[in-house]
C-alpha cells in the first residue's frame, strides 16, 4: 500500500511539475506572433476584432472596419467560402469551405511539401518589425518573392489579383496606396526588386532574350521561388518560356 502510494506521489509532482513548466514556457514566449490557428486566437491582439476598424498603421477601412473591406463588393469582395470554414465561425487561418487554405490563400504562399500554404514572409514581416516567431518558426524556409501568387489571387472568389499590386487590386484601405508584404522584406509593390517592370530578363542585360530561355531551361523542373519560374508554379517549364516569348526584346 505504501509503494502504492509513494508511486501516486511521483505521479502527481511529475504532472504537476510539467503543469508549472508549460506554464513557464507559455509567459515567455511572444505570443503575439506565434501560430495562431484563428485570428481570435492572438492576431487580434494588435490587429483588433475582424469587425472593428483597429489598425497598427493606422489604416481607414471602407465600411470601417476589416471584414466589410475584405467582403464588400465594392472593394476586395472576397468570397465567404474562401475564409470560413462555416459561415459565421471564427476564420481558420489555414482552412476553408472553399477547398483552399483560408487567410493564408492570400497571406501566404506554396511552400509545397510539408509546409504548404503558409504565411512565412507574413512571419518575416513581423520580425523584421520587432516581434518574435520563435522558437515555433525557426526552421521557417527563405520567404517567396513578392510576386510570386498566393493561392487565392486571380481567382473568381476575390479581386486580389496580383501581388505587385500594379493593379491596385491588392490593396483596399483608403489612406494607404500599398499592396502586402507577402515576403517580408518591408518593401511595397515597385519598390520591391521582386516586382520589377521585366522579369523576364533574367541575367539583367536590359533584353529579353535566347539567354533568358537558356536560363529556364538550365534550372528545368521543380524550382518553388527561382526567378525563372515567371508565373509562380513551382517549375521552370514551358509556360515560362512562353512568357519569355511574350516579352522578346528590348527591356
Amino acid at each position: 500500500m505504501k509503494d502504492r502510494m509513494r508511486g501516486r506521489g511521483a505521479a502527481s509532482w511529475i504532472v504537476a511539475g510539467g503543469i508549472v513548466a508549460a506554464a513557464v514556457l507559455a509567459a515567455t514566449l511572444d505570443r503575439s506572433t506565434m501560430a495562431w490557428p484563428r485570428w481570435t486566437d492572438g492576431c487580434n491582439t494588435c490587429h483588433g476584432d475582424f469587425e472593428d476598424g483597429v489598425s497598427p498603421q493606422g489604416s481607414l477601412f471602407p465600411g470601417g472596419d476589416k471584414h466589410d473591406m475584405h467582403r464588400n463588393s465594392g472593394a476586395m469582395d472576397t468570397d465567404c467560402d474562401s475564409c470560413h470554414v462555416n459561415i459565421g465561425d471564427n476564420p481558420l487561418l489555414n482552412e476553408s469551405a472553399g477547398g483552399g487554405p483560408g487567410c493564408v490563400g492570400c497571406h501566404g504562399r506554396d511552400y509545397g511539401g510539408a509546409i504548404g500554404n503558409s504565411g512565412v514572409g507574413l512571419r518575416l514581416h513581423h520580425v523584421n518589425n520587432g516581434m518574435s516567431c520563435s522558437p515555433c518558426h525557426d526552421g521557417d524556409p527563405a520567404p517567396l518573392p513578392e510576386n510570386v501568387l498566393p493561392f487565392w489571387y486571380g481567382t473568381v472568389t476575390t479581386n486580389a489579383d496580383d501581388p505587385c499590386n500594379t493593379t491596385g487590386l491588392e490593396n483596399w484601405t483608403l489612406n494607404n496606396p500599398f499592396g502586402l508584404d507577402n515576403d517580408g522584406d518591408n518593401l511595397y509593390d515597385a519598390d520591391d526588386p521582386d516586382c520589377a517592370d521585366c522579369p523576364e530578363d533574367l541575367n539583367g542585360n536590359g533584353q529579353v532574350d535566347f539567354a533568358d530561355i537558356l536560363a529556364v531551361i538550365a534550372v528545368w523542373g521543380p524550382c518553388p521561388g527561382c526567378p525563372e519560374d515567371l508565373n509562380g508554379n513551382g517549375d521552370a517549364d514551358f509556360a515560362d518560356i512562353l512568357a519569355i516569348i511574350a516579352a522578346w526584346g528590348p527591356c
